[in-house]
């Protein structure tokens, strides 16, 4: 059972290399919260997906940060941008369920040992998405994009729909689906977003290499200044439309503490240093 640790991202908006940005006590990244808690949970090893030109600053970082004894997989992310050829790129280390997390949000120790259970225990051939409430992964009042989750009285998931969310001073907080569809709206703070910490069975790794052999970048839409990309979230969305997958939500009650914004760094090493991540 590996966690797949997704570090090869630009940060555009953030200005930098979040993976190594500092923000514990003794110099510790976001990640090396993660990977200590994915040890703890009972995880086999990291696959580590990295860039080629920052390959070697990441495994200087973690040679000195993370568990010693720790297997980890360094893997250069494939030739599409986005998160789905992030995941697929780890294929050939891959052997039975794994899980997914992203390099630069700390989801906190109750969370990943959620995940950790769930590949465990959970039903052969299931898929699982730890969620968050809204309110619990917004920090400052700077836009984010969220991923809001639809999901049946059984509890699985319809379909995610990414927002643009602003936290409002009145209380509460705006959506504005990227989509286009169904305009503004209010919502609660209350909804089950994605922070993109999955738990998948191998069948998963079908659905992605099928998104990868269909996507085209130079149809695709993107944002400017931004290579067209294909997103897990798109994937998955895909196979439970077409009733190829099922994603069970599980509600994390946790806390999830990211950097997007640079002025995003002072708050997250405050929570960091008082132990507000659950």
């Amino acid at each position: 059972m590996q966690l797949v640790v997704l570090a090869a991202g630009h940060g555009r908006r953030f200005g930098g290399l979040k993976q190594l940005v500092p923000v514990g006590p003794n110099g510790e990244a976001l990640m090396d919260y993660t990977v200590r808690d994915a040890q703890a949970a009972g995880f086999d090893g990291i696959i580590l997906i990295v860039r080629e030109e920052i390959q070697d600053e990441l495994l200087a970082h973690i040679g000195s940060a993370w568990p010693a004894g720790f297997p980890v997989e360094p893997v250069i992310q494939g030739t599409i941008a986005g998160t789905a050829q992030a995941v697929e790129s780890a294929r050939p280390f891959i052997d039975g369920p794994f899980g997914v997390a992203n390099a630069d949000d700390l989801y906190g120790q109750k969370a990943i040992a959620t995940l950790a259970d769930h590949l465990r225990e959970g039903a052969a051939g299931e898929h699982v998405l730890v969620g968050y409430h809204l309110k619990d992964t917004v920090i400052t009042d700077e836009a984010v994009t969220r991923g809001l989750c639809e999901i049946g009285g059984d509890g699985y998931l319809s379909r995610i729909v990414e927002n643009r969310v602003l936290r409002l001073s009145a209380g509460g907080f705006q959506g504005s689906p990227l989509a286009g569809e169904g305009g503004t709206r209010p919502l609660s703070g209350d909804e089950q977003v994605s922070m993109n910490l999955w738990g998948f069975a191998e069948s998963m790794l079908e659905e992605l290499d099928d998104g990868l052999d269909a996507f085209d970048p130079e149809t695709a839409p993107h944002e400017e200044g931004k290579p067209p990309e294909l997103l897990l979230p798109d994937v998955v969305g895909q196979a439970v439309a077409a009733g190829r997958a099922r994603i069970r939500v599980v509600p994390s009650n946790s806390r999830c503490i990211g950097l997007t914004h640079p002025g995003d760094l002072p708050l997250v090493r405050q929570l960091v240093a008082e132990g507000l991540t659950g």
